[in-house]
């Protein structure tokens, strides 16, 4: 188990396989330091916690148990924490994403090249990324002797998963009028409102059944699952300064039962308590 960034301890305390390092780090909360990526693709995950990430001096990210943050080798991070966060880190070895990465490519007509530039993708975990991470969270903790062995299998197949979100993620983004980016943007933009996932379809100018299809082919996850969580990083930030009452009424929500109701269920605490824990660490 880490408690901070040193290389030296990073290299004698971890698991190690032909085809990854696994890291496992329990940070203090108000946390703030700085590392790099070395030589591998660092593959972060957060286990409780979670974490506000400056990459390369430019690029900002905020993500927690839902997300996960892809990083390319030799980038420069700091990090930042405010409640006690456990994290397991996967540095991965190049030939394992060369050679899944050309399956990828192959498989979803994807542009190689594309694929394996080196950018920065923090993402939603879908529901097989999320299945593999639990099968080597299982794993981790047996006393296997073929652990290393059956690792290298999972790692494939967690690589394979992960190459198809950031494939996926790379290929939206490249075609500005994709149907998904444009349901994403018009998701953010209005997400301060009562708006359905009928209207958004509509104006995509596509039947409900075919977006939320479509939406949830390429992201992994439905419409209404998507645009439930802008809702819920919005309510974060507003509640510190307003009410339960017009935090939900805020972001279009007219039933307060129910948005406590969604909130809870994706931060395991009501709003009330939320706001009241964060001052309580913050006054620390």
């Amino acid at each position: 188990m880490l408690h901070n960034f040193n290389r030296e301890l990073e290299l004698s305390d971890r698991m190690e396989t032909n085809y990854l390092r696994i890291l496992y780090y329990d940070f203090p909360q108000k946390y703030s330091d700085s590392y790099k990526s070395y030589e591998y693709t660092r593959l972060c995950t957060i286990l409780e916690g979670e974490k506000q990430i400056l990459a390369n001096q430019s690029d900002s990210f905020h993500y927690d148990t839902h997300q996960f943050l892809l990083i390319p080798p030799n980038s420069n991070i700091h990090m930042t924490i405010d409640k006690p966060t456990k994290a397991l880190v996967f540095e991965l070895n190049d030939s394992l994403i060369k050679q899944v990465s050309e399956n990828v490519s192959i498989n979803y007509d994807i542009d190689y090249d594309l694929l394996v530039k080196n950018q920065i993708l923090c993402s939603q975990e879908n529901v097989e990324f999320k299945d593999i991470l639990n099968k080597i969270n299982a794993l981790l903790i047996t006393k296997d002797k073929d652990i290393k062995y059956i690792l290298d299998l999972y790692a494939q197949e967690l690589v394979y998963n992960l190459l198809k979100i950031k494939g996926v993620h790379q290929l939206v983004n490249s075609e500005p009028d994709n149907p998904v980016n444009k349901a994403i943007k018009y998701m953010n933009d209005e997400c301060m409102t009562a708006i359905s996932i009928k209207q958004i379809s509509q104006e995509m100018n596509m039947s409900e059944a075919n977006f939320c299809q479509y939406f949830k082919k390429i992201t992994g996850i439905s419409p209404k699952e998507y645009l439930t969580n802008i809702k819920m990083e919005k309510a974060k930030k507003i509640i510190m300064h307003e009410s339960v009452t017009d935090t939900a009424f805020d972001l279009g929500y007219e039933n307060i039962s129910h948005f406590i109701s969604v909130f809870k269920e994706k931060y395991g605490v009501t709003p009330k308590q939320y706001k009241k824990d964060v001052h309580l660490n913050d006054f620390r």
